[in-house]
């Protein structure tokens, strides 16, 4: 396939060759730099149809990614809910989540009926897990388009409730899979690469301190300025538990623990996520009387930007996703339930269901992009 550099090439030799268009005069680079990258994905995809020279323009992977880096992310943003079947996907309309208006998807690749866990969501790509397999799968929506990770009895198979997974972006700007894998007390790393379509084990003994403690739980990680960031919850005693940060170097590939917020508790859940570009945590602290607190993170040191009334019930065993920029939360229960939280409000009334329990489904924001998982 043509390289985007190429392509440009020919539509400029193509349009000197003609009389001109009133695209012509716009000019092949302000067309794609400041109209196509702008376009929502679904537009894009229609777009398409214009010529071959635009067919070609915008299948190139080196255009997805540029459009996914440049279109409105609060614009193109959707909610997904994945059963063993199906997928539905519901719009981020108007300040909400929009119950009126769905889109049913089948679940292109094989599952047996088999229940899927949602382990991270990244630029349009989704990692799913096939519950009864282990099975990993990167799948992107929109497209239709997924990968099949799984190559050997312990690379590409997860094990959700013990491994912890998370995207990035390395220094060639190229699409990477952190999967860290526990089986019988010891703990593996690896690496895919989606455009090589390799897995690679990586050591980690200086790190391995922070994985002695037998019940671990990780969170899943969140790509922030060269660190993949993930939570760990562990059990002290049978009265307390306790939280560490740990961020993963994707440069050095080197583990190194992170300073929580200073809050008066050691009992505490933390959820990391990412609000205008900036690495936030919401701290749920203070057990039996619990304060839920959100962090932003500013250099090597966290800086209090809300504290929330009391939410009943409270944000335990739940992944709390940002939606919109004027304070709207998304907070996905561990049995499907969605409710929304809007730190406008106050009291009772900051903490209402959006869509009702839907048992055993899998959910999460993701953004619509044209980037495809086979690079």
């Amino acid at each position: 396939m043509d390289s985007l550099h190429q392509v440009r090439k020919k539509i400029h030799m193509r349009r000197h060759a003609h009389s001109r268009t009133c695209i012509d005069d716009i000019g092949i680079d302000i067309l794609v730099s400041h109209i196509l990258i702008r376009l929502p994905a679904r537009c894009v995809g229609r777009c398409r149809c214009v010529c071959k020279e635009w067919l070609s323009l915008l299948s190139t992977q080196q255009f997805a990614i540029t459009h996914c880096r440049h279109i409105s992310t609060t614009y193109n943003q959707k909610f997904i809910l994945i059963g063993s079947l199906w997928g539905y996907v519901y719009p981020v309309v108007f300040d909400h989540l929009s119950r009126s208006s769905k889109t049913v998807l089948s679940l292109p690749f094989e599952r047996s009926s088999c229940h899927v866990r949602i382990l991270a969501s990244f630029e349009g790509l989704l990692c799913i897990c096939l519950c009864n397999t282990g099975e990993m799968v990167i799948w992107n929506p929109l497209i239709q388009v997924y990968k099949m990770l799984a190559n050997s009895k312990t690379r590409g198979l997860c094990n959700p409730r013990l491994d912890a997974v998370g995207f990035y972006v390395d220094s060639s700007n190229e699409y990477m899979l952190l999967h860290l894998k526990r089986i019988g007390g010891k703990t593996w790393l690896y690496i895919y690469s989606l455009r090589r379509d390799l897995w690679r084990k990586v050591g980690f003994l200086n790190e391995q301190k922070y994985f002695k403690k037998k019940k671990l739980k990780w969170s899943n990680g969140t790509f922030f300025k060269g660190v993949v960031y993930f939570t760990v919850d562990f059990i002290k005693n049978h009265f307390h538990s306790g939280s560490m940060l740990l961020g993963f170097d994707v440069k050095l590939e080197k583990f190194n623990k992170i300073r929580y917020p200073n809050v008066p508790h050691d009992d505490l859940e933390g959820h990391l996520l990412l609000i205008r570009n900036n690495l936030h945590i919401f701290l749920t602290h203070g057990m039996p009387f619990w304060s839920v607190d959100l962090w932003r993170l500013d250099g090597d040191s966290w800086i209090k930007v809300w504290v929330f009334p009391p939410i009943r019930p409270i944000l335990l065993g739940c992944t709390v996703t940002y939606v919109i920029s004027t304070g709207k939360f998304l907070v996905v229960g561990d049995y499907g339930d969605v409710n929304e939280l809007d730190i406008t409000l106050s009291g009772g009334d900051c903490y209402y269901p959006v869509l009702g329990c839907y048992s055993r489904l899998a959910g999460v924001i993701f953004t619509e992009t044209l980037v495809s998982p086979n690079m």
